[in-house]
């Protein structure tokens, strides 16, 4: 899309969009956006959106946070939360999640809240297939909104289950956290607010400490509720007002204060060092004012911030290969803090040692766009990319999703945030782009890259503290790098040159045939066979307006490797994709793809290789130019592949042995029976690499069509694919040769194994049991085995969480196995108190001898069949979902008709057929326990 200089056609531009000269004018309501209040202060947003037929999601949002908590009450604002879920008056004790689940809303997944500084939010997405279930909705949200019950026997009961919330983000960013955190909000009152509150609170709290933050904030004049879906509007709103007017605000109302940072033009330094810290990291975050987006003015500097963080982005890309050897990541930007706080914030990354060196070389590039700014082609280069991310946001029209509509909503309720809607907001951001100029970024870039309100915070492993600056050293830094610049040079001499009119392919390749085509009705789908041997299927669908995805694969992968050459095979797509593809390196790709909405990388994994990607009916041909090429004319450019084998190395070097992390690798290594493919690679390794057989590696892969398939899945025109296909995926050079993934050998050890390994000093433990056993893969088969993975999830939660109070989160997991190892694996997960590891681990094996004995519940598998039959409807009206389960079924060899019968399928199952499953997949002849305890604890034995 043009972008316009001249400044008649900018104020043309701005006149056809309808931008008032005076930028003070309030921003627009989106029309389609019906908003109102209630007489007591209620407020409501319902919009009409049909992106899912018969679904709708419901949003209750609460300007009341942890702020607002005293110092009795620190976090009972998300106590109150979890507590909406534990009772309410039209929906007793654990009754709503019953009746949620039975309609096939999934608790945590689905229905959820969550609590903030300044506000709480909660969700709840609903079918509408059965008649009611709108006013049901709208029910659980009038309880929530002031009629939760908050039992007292309820509310200790779940005392133990937030504790072990807070004992599960325990480690080491929760350490970092609660140290550098009462700096970056200025010892406001934001440091002592953080929403899972302290510990003596939430174990001694006395009940009328959250009945009365309830009371007293819990009101309707700090309320909204949001309703997107397939709805009719005037019946919701009629609905909602009938239903909420008679909302309470109490006859004295608390005054609702809004709490602010101060800055006060100080800057800060704060170093952290810990044993499990990974590396070397610094922070650097300059506050300044937030700006609320209210008018037409504040919408500009919108557009301008947001051109920004691009041309910088771009630009910190553009030099990560000559700053490899002096920094392993950096990323700067603007974005919002907290509160009434926005900031630049740079984050760098460097191996031990070379902080300052990392330093210098990161801040002397800040320091050049701040003195000379960026040039024109980086400017034009960046606002094609802004525009392309608007033609993507437009192009959505009505499929745009329910939740990213709610969520601006609340974003407009709780923070005034303007919402004119996606339309109107690509017209202006458009209009507007057109007037920016490099003397706007170059202000931007001198008004918030400042010297004052300046917060550094340095976080090291405790071997490092020797080596690091003090605040002294670090303003001699900023001194030392930051000297003014007068010439440009050295910024042109980072960018990349100029290609846009470079073809992607120096020529067209010759035509293949189809020679021959089968159609599957049942499914939409379309089979061609080419001359050259490729398989290639086609399913248009209407799920967005304008999405192609597209995924070639080819069995063989790593597996086909040996020993010695696996780990060369496994960094071969990331060889290709750093180092560009056919005249292009990496860096003038990018730059000849910016304003195409377009994502093809190629990949290697232990089974295939193939290609990944993703585009829109006008960018197609070139997604598929440059599919071609990673088959045909792939590149080695050494210096960028020693670049990320250098960061490689670094990153393991850097990793420490938490106690997290020792669980994770030692549990692999158990559940693999040690094999080496499971182990992680080590520097060793890496220094074995050589990038001449990696790239031999990757054109053996790549260098046989064959036996490849592709499957497009999207809003396609099949008969103006097809040329297509043939012109750049029939030209695919083609052997004689077809291969099958290798089965290495990896398999579960069977039998019974208890281990118990120690580390860490976090008064935390991980437990892990894991079942496995044979299975025959049929379609009964796995959902037999997804239907128990699901009724160990309700039971775990119940029992471990719900009754014990033990643990915040059980994880079930299920492994369904491969065709080549047959076998799955079903894994029970939790963190807890290390005193109750013992307790909870007998209580879960308990839960499962009862479910033997007593048989699977028939409201459990009614729930499973009600979720998954909500989950199925969502899923097949995703292009991702098609176009996973499409290469699927043929990497599994299983019929691509097995969709049609899944509901069938799942009609069928009964709790007698489950039981009978469950006893047999269950059996505890094969059941590995694994569990973390810390260091600390076993030093006590």
């Amino acid at each position: 899309m043009k972008i316009y200089s001249r400044i008649i056609v900018i104020i043309i531009c701005m006149i056809s969009v309808g931008i008032n000269p005076s930028q003070a004018q309030k921003l627009p309501l989106d029309p389609q956006l019906t908003t109102g209040k209630l007489a007591n202060g209620f407020t409501y947003y319902v919009r009409k959106n049909i992106s899912h037929k018969k679904r709708v999601i419901m949003y209750l949002a609460n300007k009341s946070g942890s702020i607002l908590e005293k110092d009795s009450q620190r976090g009972l604002a998300h106590f109150i939360e979890h507590m909406s879920f534990n009772g309410t008056k039209h929906f007793p004790l654990s009754s709503l999640v019953d009746f949620l689940e039975k309609a096939g809303v999934r608790f945590g997944a689905d229905l959820n809240a969550y609590t903030s500084f300044d506000e709480t939010v909660y969700q709840l997405p609903l079918p509408l297939d059965k008649p009611g279930m709108l006013v049901s909705g709208l029910q659980v949200l009038r309880d929530w909104a002031q009629e939760a019950t908050l039992d007292q026997s309820e509310i200790d009961k779940e005392r133990g289950v937030i504790l072990e919330e807070k004992r599960q983000r325990s480690g080491l960013q929760q350490r970092i956290q609660m140290q550098t955190f009462p700096f970056l909000v200025n010892h406001s009152k934001y440091a002592d607010r953080e929403p899972i509150g302290t510990e003596e609170v939430l174990k001694n709290f006395n009940y009328e400490d959250i009945h009365s933050f309830y009371r007293d904030w819990y009101r309707p004049d700090l309320q909204a509720i949001i309703v997107v879906g397939d709805i009719d509007v005037k019946e919701t709103v009629e609905k909602i007002k009938s239903m909420f007017s008679d909302l309470k605000v109490g006859d004295s109302p608390k005054e609702r204060t809004h709490y602010a940072i101060e800055l006060s033009g100080k800057n800060q330094f704060f170093t952290v060092t810990d044993d499990e810290a990974p590396g070397t990291n610094m922070q650097i975050t300059i506050k300044f004012p937030h700006k609320n987006l209210i008018t037409h003015a504040d919408y500009l500097e919108l557009v301008k911030r947001n051109l920004f963080n691009l041309l910088l982005s771009n630009r910190l890309r553009s030099i990560s290969q000559k700053n490899a050897g002096s920094y392993l990541f950096a990323s700067a930007g603007l974005n919002a803090l907290i509160s009434n706080v926005d900031a630049f914030s740079i984050l760098l990354s460097v191996k031990p040692g070379t902080l300052e060196k990392g330093f210098g070389a990161l801040w002397s590039e800040i320091n050049k766009i701040k003195t000379i700014g960026f040039d024109n082609s980086e400017l034009e280069t960046a606002k094609s990319g802004y525009l392309a991310q608007l033609q993507a946001m437009v192009s959505l029209g009505d499929k745009k999703e329910s939740a990213l509509y709610a969520q601006e909503y609340v974003r407009l309720f709780a923070q005034d945030e303007a919402s004119p809607g996606q339309d109107k907001e690509a017209q202006l951001a458009e209009a507007y782009l057109a007037t920016i100029s490099l003397a706007h970024m170059t202000q931007m870039a001198r008004t918030y890259i400042t010297d004052t309100n300046r917060d550094v915070f340095i976080v090291a492993p405790t071997s490092a503290k020797s080596s690091l600056p003090d605040e002294n050293d670090l303003n001699n830094w900023f001194s030392k790098f930051g000297t003014s610049i007068s010439s440009s040079k050295d910024v042109k001499a980072d960018i990349p040159a100029h290609n846009h009119d470079v073809p992607l392919l120096a020529a067209i390749p010759d035509k293949g045939k189809i020679i021959s085509t089968t159609k599957i009705k049942d499914l939409d789908l379309t089979e061609y066979r080419l001359s050259n041997g490729v398989r290639v299927l086609v399913k248009p669908t209407e799920f967005r307006n304008d999405e192609i995805n597209f995924v070639a694969f080819s069995p063989g992968g790593s597996s086909l490797y040996s020993d010695r050459d696996f780990r060369a095979a496994e960094f071969s797509a990331t060889m290709a994709i750093s180092s560009g593809a056919g005249d292009f390196s990496a860096d003038l790709l990018r730059e000849k793809l910016i304003g195409k909405q377009i994502s093809v990388y190629p990949y290697l994994s232990e089974r295939n290789e193939g290609i990944s990607g993703t585009s829109n009916g006008r960018d197609l041909e070139i997604a598929l130019q440059l599919t071609h090429l990673y088959f045909t004319k792939p590149r080695i450019d050494t210096a960028a592949f020693n670049t990320i084998i250098n960061r490689s190395k670094a990153a393991i070097a850097s990793q420490v042995n938490s106690g997290e992390k020792i669980f994770s690798d030692s549990l692999n290594a158990l559940l693999s029976s040690n094999h080496l493919r499971r182990k992680q690679i080590t520097i060793e390794e890496i220094n074995q690499i050589d990038p001449q057989k990696v790239y031999q590696i990757y054109k053996e892969r790549f260098g046989n069509a064959a036996n490849f398939t592709f499957i497009f899945v999207g809003n396609i025109d099949p008969e103006k694919l097809k040329p297509l296909i043939e012109r750049y995926i029939g030209s695919l050079p083609t052997k004689n040769k077809t291969e099958k993934t290798r089965n290495l050998g990896v398999e579960i050890p069977r039998g019974v194994i208890k281990k118990t390994i120690n580390s860490g000093s976090a008064d935390k433990s991980l437990v892990q049991l894991t079942f496995s056993g044979d299975n025959p893969g049929s379609a009964e088969n796995n959902l037999e085995l997804r239907a128990i993975k699901f009724v160990l999830g309700i039971r775990m939660n119940q029992r471990l969480r719900e009754k014990e109070s033990g643990v915040y989160s059980p994880q079930v997991g299920l492994n369904l196995g491969r065709k080549e190892t047959p076998r799955f694996t079903l894994s029970i997960q939790f963190s807890c108190a290390p005193a109750n590891v013992d307790k909870l681990i007998n209580a879960a094996l308990e839960e499962i001898s009862l479910l033997k004995t007593n048989g699977i519940p028939k409201d459990d598998l009614d729930k499973f069949k009600a979720e998954e039959k909500v989950f199925y409807k969502n899923q097949i009206s995703s292009n991702a979902f098609w176009l996973a389960y499409l290469s699927g079924q043929i990497q599994q060899d299983e019929p691509f008709s097995e969709i049609l019968n899944y509901n069938s399928l799942l009609d069928a199952l009964t709790t007698e057929k489950l039981t009978e499953s469950f006893n047999k997949y269950v059996d505890g002849k094969n059941l590995i326990q694994f569990v973390l305890k810390p260091q600390i604890d076993a030093a006590k034995k």
